[in-house]
């Protein structure tokens, strides 16, 4: 817990039956793709083919592998990309300066160590274009788990993507509608996206957001968590998502940066952190595991049983409970501001020019100094202490 930055007032409660924290203050909070593609085509080259994908080299030849099989298939700019496999899948948009019709899909086939034969199980992997659904499949159940698949496709395409097994999936700088990813056990690596829809499941991996996320986001983690930060170094362009360097928060759900309308964060017993949300409703949610914020903007909901939950600044209306865990704000702008905590303590902190009423609950409430209160009325009951009035500064 943070010591109190001069200029803010504490207010302790701590609470042995049902602790509750109320602020509040008036004033609202404010803050088609159409075409037609006649055309389909199919390429497929080999590694030792001298008319190779342009994907080809390029994803091999960063991490030292070679390439076992290429594809170059023509498509519609605006499209879906559906992927059902049992390894590491990388998605990333083409290069607009060398493709500005956006009409090529690339798809590279990679094995992440030189052991791996060229060509095994690969008969089974079914790579197509459907120009009538405008939507590209890459289909197999049979490959090795080891393998990589590098996709690059128009920047507007939905995105389709399920993995099973350790599949891990990593996704860079996509712009479209729908964007949905399930894995079971891999890595979720999530880069600037850009979508109308955000959908993320895991059933025992991490879900790893870096950059910006824009839309509205609905992402649960069944055992692990989610975990972002743009100071996190990504892999090489055809190493597994899970292989990369840097400062990776293990079994968390971490967001740098996250906006949208409507949000939706849940875990089962990892930690949930997020550095910066911005959107008119958020709820985030953990049975077990600790919600960790920065700098949130808008009406937010936080619910944990046993976690604690720590808010470094709240502008809007916040609404945070847990069980048994503590609880600890800044408020920075007050709308509405309700705490509850069953068996743990409240710590709240606000600016001193914060003008707010305030209604304290709890076994023992302490209130600093530093703050000036107006129409006291402090209620004893039951082994409880209510205390109520308004700020003066």
């Amino acid at each position: 817990m943070r010591a109190p930055c001069p200029g803010w007032w504490h207010l302790g409660v701590r609470v042995a039956g049902v602790p509750r924290g109320l602020l509040s203050s008036g004033g609202p909070w404010r803050g088609t793709r159409g075409g037609s593609w006649s055309r389909a085509a199919l390429f497929v080259t080999g590694p030792s083919s001298g008319c190779g994908s342009p994907a080809g080299p390029e994803a091999g030849k960063k991490s030292g592998n070679k390439p076992l099989k290429e594809w170059t298939l023509i498509v519609s700019p605006f499209g879906q990309l559906k992927v059902r496999l049992p390894c590491h899948v990388t998605v990333r948009p083409l290069d607009p300066l060398r493709y500005p019709a956006a009409d090529r899909a690339l798809v590279t086939v990679s094995g992440v160590d030189s052991s791996l034969p060229q060509g095994v199980d690969l008969d089974r992997l079914q790579v197509k274009y459907d120009e009538a659904l405008k939507e590209m499949t890459i289909v197999s159940d049979h490959m090795d788990s080891k393998a990589a698949v590098v996709v690059k496709t128009p920047m507007k395409f939905d995105l389709d993507i399920k993995t099973s097994g350790t599949g891990c999936v990593k996704i860079q700088k996509i712009d479209c509608d729908s964007c949905r990813v399930e894995t079971e056990k891999g890595t979720s690596i999530l880069q600037s996206i850009k979508s109308h829809k955000i959908h993320v499941r895991t059933k025992g991996g991490k879900v790893i957001c870096l950059g910006t996320l824009h839309g509205n986001a609905d992402i649960h983690a069944a055992e692990k968590s989610i975990s972002s930060s743009e100071l996190t170094p990504l892999a090489p362009a055809s190493s597994p998502p899970e292989v990369s360097t840097g400062l990776l928060v293990v079994e968390s759900v971490n967001i740098e940066k996250l906006q949208g309308t409507s949000i939706k964060i849940s875990t089962e017993d990892g930690l949930l952190k997020t550095k910066y949300l911005y959107a008119e409703s958020s709820f985030l949610s953990s049975t077990a595991g600790d919600i960790l914020l920065g700098s949130i903007h808008g009406d937010t909901t936080l619910q944990t049983k046993t976690g604690n939950i720590t808010v470094d600044s709240s502008d809007g209306c916040l609404k945070a409970s847990t069980h048994q865990g503590a609880i600890d704000v800044y408020v920075s702008q007050v709308r509405k501001v309700d705490l509850k905590s069953q068996k743990g303590s409240i710590t709240v902190k606000v600016p001193a020019s914060l003008k707010a009423y305030l209604q304290l609950s709890g076994s023992k409430v302490d209130v600093s100094s530093e703050i000036q209160l107006q129409e006291t009325q402090c209620v004893p009951k039951e082994g409880h202490v209510t205390i109520t009035g308004k700020t003066c500064f």
